[in-house]
């Protein structure tokens, strides 16, 4: 015991026992020399804020605290099929296809009817090239009997004219036969007028034009079935215009049933449901927040002085409370006392006193592994930690 006693008394052990309390409160301190710490700060992280993109009611959702490793498809509504706006899509649509059915059951009948119109022109235009045909052979025999009979009078006229110059018959005569002549003349040119016009109306039926009076220059069939044309582009159009509703109404129904479902990014957690499940909604309400882990990051409170020496860009460590290991971060962003904070998307409150005339520091903290976040742990939003800053900066 005597031993022990003297070496605790002895002069080299109470220099060595007081170097090591110095060492050790020097160890201490020493971040506080070097480093602008901080230990008014916690963790937060952004919100995805999940809204209803039309009117309906709300799905089965996810639990709170759900974490998704990777890319999760989270169904938000059950849509009505007989309000809002898949109602009206689907009204939309059922017209459309009405109209559809219209159109072509109308261009159906009407081609039915061009056909009958085609094959009653396709008669009327025959028989009356035929009959045409047949008027001009007629008129062409006419011409030529005209023509007998004129050369049978030429004679008569000259044997007249002799018998005349002879005294055998009086000069009445030579004019009777002379005026019989003229107008046998006047009747064969008008046979061969009349054979070159039906021959004009022949080559014209030929062509489709029957000429007649200047209404009607086509058979009624014909007059019908231009009719028939005019009617089909209208209901062609229609049926145009029917079918880009159709598409454009089943589109817009595909999109609001896309909409009423969202993939969540991997590193992404359920922090509260703002609807119950089964609920009605109005679209544009909320239904879901999920916090966003991959974009963590500290929100430090320090003194307002500090602003000018801490910038956006330099390093920090971030140690969690009551954790050993401490994590590299970067400055993100730099609020003054003054400056108004906006905490309606982020998940946990800012951890200052404003009284205090403090500036607010948001330091990104290194991105996790989507696969090695404890989802128990949420994230560790709101965690609170300590943050320093070298004074070298």
């Amino acid at each position: 015991m005597s031993r022990v006693e003297t070496i605790l008394r002895a002069r080299s052990t109470r220099i060595a026992l007081a170097v090591a309390l110095l060492s050790t409160g020097a160890i201490g301190f020493a971040p506080y020399v070097f480093n602008d710490v901080s230990t008014q700060a916690a963790v937060n992280a952004p919100i995805i804020r999940l809204t209803a993109a039309a009117d309906g009611t709300v799905a089965a959702l996810p639990a709170d605290g759900e974490y998704f490793a990777k890319p999760t498809s989270i169904h938000l509504l059950d849509l009505s099929q007989d309000t809002g706006e898949v109602a009206e899509l689907r009204a939309r649509a059922e017209i459309a296809l009405a109209q559809i059915d219209l159109a072509k059951r109308q261009l159906d009948e009407l081609t039915a009817q061009e056909v009958r119109l085609g094959r009653r022109a396709a008669v009327f235009s025959n028989a009356t090239t035929a009959r045409l045909a047949e008027d001009q052979s007629a008129a062409s025999a006419a011409l030529a009997g005209c023509r007998a009979e004129r050369a049978e009078m030429q004679a008569s006229l000259a044997r007249a004219r002799q018998l005349s110059e002879q005294g055998f018959m009086a000069a009445a005569g030579v004019e009777k036969a002379t005026a019989v002549l003229a107008a046998k003349d006047s009747e064969c040119s008008g046979l061969g007028a009349k054979i070159q016009s039906i021959g004009i109306a022949r080559g014209a039926a030929q062509s489709g034009v029957f000429l007649g009076d200047s209404y009607n220059d086509a058979p009624y069939a014909v007059q019908q079935a231009d009719r028939v044309v005019l009617q089909r582009q209208a209901i062609e159009k229609m049926l145009t215009d029917a079918n880009a509703e159709y598409t454009q109404t089943q589109l817009r129904l595909k999109d609001a049933q896309a909409r009423a479902n969202y993939v969540a990014p991997a590193g992404t957690l359920v922090w509260a449901a703002t609807a119950s499940s089964g609920t009605s909604i109005r679209a544009g309400e909320p239904v879901v927040d999920l916090v966003d882990c991959r974009r963590r990051f500290v929100q430090v409170a320090l003194p307002e002085r500090k602003a000018e020496v801490i910038h956006a860009g330099a390093p920090a460590k971030i140690r969690m409370i009551g954790a050993d290991q401490w994590m590299e971060g970067k400055v993100l962003a730099i609020t003054g006392a003054a400056g108004r904070r906006q905490e309606g998307l982020l998940a946990a409150s800012t951890y200052s006193l404003p009284e205090a005339r403090e500036i607010i520091v948001d330091v990104a903290l290194p991105e996790q592994l989507p696969g090695k976040v404890d989802a128990a742990r949420k994230c560790d939003v709101g965690r609170l930690a300590e943050v320093r800053f070298s004074r070298s900066l």
